[in-house]
């Protein structure tokens, strides 16, 4: 039957909501420098100053054209002293910028309100999403693929080799195509467990029968809830979220013939509205 189908290959994959002065140097003396003597400005031309009279036996010196005497030599028995260091002021500490605090860690809900809140903002929140999917099937099989959702409306199942599916979601309808047989079966996109991932608001406790919320320690959010608009009767789903990653890890449909199908989420990339 289709319904059989469709329940065996779409309840699990298409519930979607199961992704930073040098101290100084010591001080040393130096020779005075000569410094060039200036030209006289015109309008006040400088008076020579007479040059001391040199010491029987000592040559003559070139007159200092300096206009103020020089500093005595220091004396060499003098010891050597540092100067100290600038003190820093406090203006310049307060310049100085904090080092970056932490990011801090996402917060565990501490009740089912506030767990079930942090899936809901988490869903309607998204604006893309792209992740690496593991399915497993009730009966042993496993498929890989990858998942695509554009919001509101747009999804897309790509599984690997050798399964030949793919579930392509237009926001109206839900296409499931195999590839190899060349066939399409095409279902409401109301009638699938993908409304969820795909619909531009999400109210769990609206939309559906919340039946449970449990919170680990962890972070681990389980949200688990039954909805009877999907195809063939009632499915039962439970989400799984890490609300300290803040990310959609896996979730669990049970389709009204109780064939249960878990889809687990890797290396989810979510750029949000």
């Amino acid at each position: 039957m289709k319904t059989l189908r469709f329940a065996s290959f779409v309840s699990a994959p298409l519930l979607a909501l199961a992704a930073t002065l040098a101290a100084a140097q010591p001080l040393q003396i130096h020779p005075p420098v000569v410094q060039p003597a200036r030209p006289a400005s015109p309008a006040q031309p400088a008076a020579p100053r007479p040059a001391p009279a040199p010491a029987p036996g000592v040559a003559p010196q070139a007159s200092l054209p300096a206009s103020h005497p020089l500093p005595p030599r220091r004396p060499a028995d003098l010891p050597t002293e540092r100067a100290p260091a600038p003190a820093t002021s406090g203006s310049d500490t307060a310049a100085r910028p904090a080092p970056a605090a932490p990011a801090p860690a996402a917060t565990v809900p501490t009740s089912p309100q506030a767990a079930l809140a942090r899936v809901n903002a988490y869903l309607n929140g998204i604006d893309t999403l792209t992740a690496n999917f593991l399915q497993y099937s009730g009966d042993g099989r496993q498929a890989t693929g990858s998942l695509y959702v554009k919001r509101p409306g747009q999804l897309r199942f790509q599984y690997n080799p050798p399964s030949t599916l793919e579930i392509v979601a237009d926001g109206r309808s839900v296409a499931i195509r195999d590839k190899k047989l060349r066939t399409q079966d095409v279902y409401s996109i109301g009638q699938t467990p993908l409304k969820f991932l795909v619909q531009d608001r999400v109210d769990l406790a609206r939309d559906v029968k919340v039946l449970d919320v449990r919170t680990a320690p962890s972070g681990m959010v389980e949200v688990e809830f039954e909805d009877s608009s999907t195809l063939g009767g009632t499915s039962k789903v439970t989400i799984i979220f890490d609300a300290k990653g803040n990310v959609l890890k896996q979730w669990i449909v049970v389709d009204p013939q109780g064939y249960e199908t878990s889809v687990a989420l890797q290396d989810v990339n979510v750029v949000p509205r």
